[in-house]
């Protein structure tokens, strides 16, 4: 009786158990539904799959740990300055390019007018020396020439007198009486040479009043025209005072007869003096009408140089005054306010470009052969369990380091690894930086 219990439920079990294996292969979801109903473990079930071929036993899988990052920027001042207007606040999106900051611009213009008439005038002297002397030059120079002759003439002309008088006392009386008639017509070329000089100079302020451009070419000719008229009137005074110096030294010796000889001395010491500067004046002059020299042109040059590389310096400080977004982003941290002093190369504001996030994970030495530059792995956001996402692999260091201390699975520290970065495209903008994140790494 027993033998025959044992033989039936046998039986049982193995009908159930076909029954369950037919089951597993030709309704195969029922079946795992029905078991999952039943608590029991799936591990039994999947053993069971695997031994009916169904299921291939799962590969084993290497999870590397890093936390998302967004790539940061500074913007930054390329010259001291103060902030006259901040354009963003924190959380803004800006665009390459876009300005964030003006700088107060009064000290750089003041700069940029201070240059431009530094190179005006390099260019006047450059020209100036350029150019071959004009008419007003040798004009000029010709009347100093004119003077030194005269300052001789009457040196000369002194020195005739006292050595006549004292060869000749008794014409002492005729030569003063001459030299008296003579001061009145002095007297009369100075006042005239007066009334040249003042007519020239309302001529030269109403040219210079003017300022338009033909203005300015007569106030440059009635500037050498003055300069020959004071020139004139200056070699007219110096006839005149030779006069009265002459008149003088004949009324000293009548009254002083013993003083004729070193009056004949003095007079000789004058013209030596009038004949050394008279030399001079033509040595002047053969200079001021001589063809430009080109080391002097030389040296002009360099000084329009030096001036207009001030200018294009101040205009370098110009175009900085605006301080634009080095990179697209979202103004992450704000470091200065309207009004501030800005010091270079100091952050001013923080970007943090999210359109394209970066994960940076630490690979086991063993595991580095099994990734490449380019390859794209599976990223699991702790976030966002049940979205998947792509990382792109643009970064293998090429040093070994020891793990860091703050990675996220503690098991792993202390290991050498290898450092890599991942791209992940973030257009829409949901991953954040510092959400934890995984790289799944199947083994090949």
């Amino acid at each position: 009786m027993i033998k025959r219990i044992l033989t039936i439920l046998i039986g049982f079990l193995l009908a159930v158990t076909v029954l369950f294996l037919a089951a597993i292969l030709l309704i195969p979801e029922e079946t795992e539904h029905f078991w999952k109903q039943t608590g029991l473990p799936e591990a039994y079930l999947m053993q069971i799959e695997t031994w009916l071929g169904r299921v291939t036993p799962a590969t084993k899988e290497t999870r590397l740990y890093g936390t998302l990052e967004a790539r940061t920027i500074h913007a930054m001042s390329e010259i001291p300055g103060r902030a006259v207007d901040v354009l963003v606040e924190e959380g803004a999106w800006v665009e390459a390019g876009q300005p964030l900051i003006h700088l107060d611009p009064a000290e750089v213009q003041a700069q940029i007018a201070a240059a431009q008439e530094s190179l005006m005038a390099a260019r006047a002297a450059r020209d100036a020396v350029a150019a071959p002397p004009g008419p007003e030059v040798r004009r000029m120079a010709e009347t100093a020439v004119d003077k030194a002759q005269i300052e001789l003439e009457n040196a000369r002309r002194t020195l005739e007198h006292a050595r006549a008088v004292r060869n000749n006392p008794v014409a002492l009386d005729a030569q003063i009486d001459q030299t008296a008639a003579l001061i009145p017509v002095a007297q009369a070329q100075v006042e005239a040479a007066q009334a040249a000089v003042k007519q020239v100079d309302v001529l030269l302020q109403n040219a210079i009043t003017d300022g338009s451009r033909e203005g300015k070419y007569k106030a440059r000719i009635l500037q050498a025209q003055k300069a020959a008229a004071e020139a004139s009137l200056d070699a007219t005074n110096a006839r005149l005072r030779g006069l009265y110096q002459t008149l003088a030294a004949l009324k000293r010796m009548r009254e002083q007869p013993l003083a004729l000889e070193a009056q004949v001395h003095q007079a000789e010491g004058a013209v030596a003096l009038a004949e050394a500067a008279l030399r001079l004046a033509q040595a002047e002059r053969a200079a001021q009408i001589a063809p430009p020299q080109p080391e002097r042109i030389a040296v002009a040059e360099a000084g329009v140089q030096q001036a207009q590389a001030a200018l294009d310096l101040a205009r370098w400080y110009e175009k900085r005054l605006t301080i634009v977004a080095p990179h697209a982003g979202r103004i992450q941290a704000k470091h200065i306010e309207t009004g501030e002093t800005i010091t270079p190369g100091k952050p001013l504001l923080t970007l943090a470009d999210t359109r394209r996030m970066e994960l940076w994970v630490y690979v086991p030495a063993k595991d580095l052969h099994r990734l490449r530059l380019g390859d794209q792995l599976p990223v699991e956001v702790l976030a966002m369990p049940d979205e998947s996402f792509v990382g792109q692999v643009f970064y293998i260091a090429p040093q070994a380091q020891f793990r860091p201390n703050n990675v996220l699975n503690p098991d792993d520290r202390g290991d050498m690894v290898f450092l890599v970065k991942l791209h992940l495209e973030n257009g829409d903008g949901r991953l954040k930086p510092g959400m934890p994140a995984d790289v799944i790494l199947p083994d090949q």
